[in-house]
């Protein structure tokens, strides 16, 4: 859709993927800030309850920002990159609006949490945001792959979605480990087939091939763990 094309428009990519990623960051952080604020006012409320058979267990503001994004922004984003792409958007396309939006707003959305949520977050979870920030920028900087990286992050955000649900009490609790498991392994599934049938066609898609790769085995074995976990209660 020539339109949405970036380039064609006289927009920089790489200036639209920064101002998306400084708005999300301060929309999520503000957000998250007021949640918490709010919910320390109403102790006992719903904000501050607790799945205690959940898989992180900690209070149910905390999940309300990465839900709503997971289930709304991100899915609307890519609906709107699907909608608009090119005959060769798997596994070339062409930086435009939608790529540059869901860009920005995973690398924000990842920056204001390990702000945000510094003192708890375990050096695991810090590995996870940086390395999917790697993955981003590696996905976005390379001229290949754009419709099979974007599905890619989404089909893992999707599992991950699935892991907010279930502590706030929304999805049973073995749901949550097993979509974010199958949803893992498709997702991989993708990469694999893009490098047996299009390789990346440059050092940037390559990263991007090989950080996801990683990214998923870790994804695999947390997935398992949280399963075991479950079984287990």
């Amino acid at each position: 859709h020539p339109s949405c094309k970036l380039e064609g428009n006289g927009l920089s990519p790489w200036l639209t993927v920064l101002v998306v990623a400084v708005l999300s960051g301060l929309l999520t952080y503000i957000a998250n800030v007021t949640l918490r604020d709010y919910a320390a006012k109403a102790p006992g409320g719903p904000l501050t309850a607790r799945n205690k058979n959940g898989i992180l267990k900690v209070e149910a503001w905390n999940y309300l920002v990465s839900v709503c994004s997971q289930s709304f922004v991100l899915p609307t984003i890519w609906v709107a990159a699907f909608l608009n792409r090119p005959a060769n958007w798997w596994f070339q396309g062409e930086h435009d609006l939608a790529c540059a939006c869901f860009s920005g707003w995973v690398i924000g959305y990842y920056i204001q949490d390990c702000k945000f949520n510094w003192a708890d977050n375990s050096p695991l979870i810090v590995l996870h945001h940086l390395g999917s920030i790697l993955l981003v920028l590696c996905a976005f900087g390379s001229s290949g792959w754009l419709g099979l990286s974007i599905t890619m992050g989404f089909t893992y955000e999707v599992g991950s979605l699935l892991c907010g649900l279930v502590d706030l009490n929304m999805a049973p609790r073995s749901s949550g480990p097993i979509a974010m498991l199958v949803t893992t392994i498709l997702g991989m599934s993708f990469v694999i087939h893009g490098m047996v049938v299009s390789p990346p066609p440059d050092a940037a898609g390559w990263a991007a091939g090989v950080v996801a790769g990683f990214g998923g085995l870790a994804r695999i074995q947390q997935s398992c763990a949280y399963l075991a976990e479950a079984k287990s209660e």
